[in-house]
Order: structure tokens, then C-alpha cells, then sequence
């Protein structure tokens, strides 16, 4: 095998140049978005929805099968909700502007329910009407998908 000189050098360079531009990418980020941005990548978006909807099927399921005075099922709901928020707040990107658009729009006032619904899961005895406004808030972004 005859390898030259100006041949390992142009692999070198390519190399060089390859590792350059997948480390450049996520530096061209820094600085293309302001500070107060949050880039959400997409798998992360997928996989943060997937947590909220099965999230959102187990606090229908609690609601369901709750009663006023069963203080557990009273906490396991109360407990789903900051799951929920967790969720959320994660998805808002830290309440900060992010790249995903619709659920920009629509994730505060999300948040916001949550809190509303786990007050008033907290009261003695408790009432769980808000919680409707939290499963039923994913209409807001997905209605039109």
C-alpha cells in the first residue's frame, strides 16, 4: 500500500475539519440565541409530553377513584400534580423563551392550573374540580394537531 504524504494529510485536515464542525454546532448555538433562550431539542419535547401524558392518565385515574375523605389517594394526587409541574416546568424551558412556539404560548397558563388544582386538592376536604382544567389544558396546544 502506498500511502503519501498529501494523502495523510488531507485525511488529517478532513478529520480536523469534521470534529471542528459537530463541536462548532453547539457553539454556534450559544451564540446565535440570547441569553434568556432555552433551545428545546425535539426528543427531549417527545420525551417530556410522553411523562405529561401518562402523568395526566394517572391523575384522571386518581380523581376517579378518589373520595373526600381518603387522605391517601388525597396525597398520591397531590403528589401526581407536582409530578406534572415538574414536568411542565421542564417543558417551558425554566419559564424562559424557548423554540418551541405553541407551547411557549400555553405553558404558564398550564403551570398556573396545576397550581390552582393542587390548592384546592389540598383543602380539608379536599376538591378536585380543578384538576379538570389541567387534563383537560392539553386541548390548548393540541387542538389542531
Amino acid at each position: 500500500m502506498n500511502v503519501s504524504f498529501k494523502n495523510v494529510t488531507t485525511i488529517i485536515l478532513l478529520v480536523i475539519l469534521a470534529a471542528g464542525t459537530i463541536i462548532g454546532c453547539a457553539q454556534i448555538r450559544k451564540l446565535t440565541y440570547p441569553p434568556d433562550f432555552t433551545y428545546l431539542e425535539k426528543k427531549e419535547v417527545d420525551s417530556l409530553m410522553r411523562s405529561m401524558g401518562e402523568s395526566i392518565g394517572r391523575l384522571e385515574q386518581l380523581v376517579a377513584e378518589a373520595t373526600p375523605s381518603d387522605s391517601s389517594q388525597q396525597q398520591k394526587i397531590i403528589a401526581e400534580l407536582g409530578k406534572l409541574e415538574g414536568f411542565a416546568t421542564r417543558l417551558s424551558g425554566g419559564h424562559t423563551q424557548t423554540n418551541q412556539l405553541v407551547i411557549h404560548d400555553h405553558i404558564e397558563e398550564f403551570i398556573s392550573d396545576i397550581g390552582t388544582a393542587r390548592r384546592f386538592a389540598n383543602l380539608n376536604p379536599p376538591k378536585y374540580h380543578k384538576v379538570s382544567n389541567v387534563t383537560g389544558g392539553c386541548s390548548n396546544c393540541h387542538q389542531f394537531r
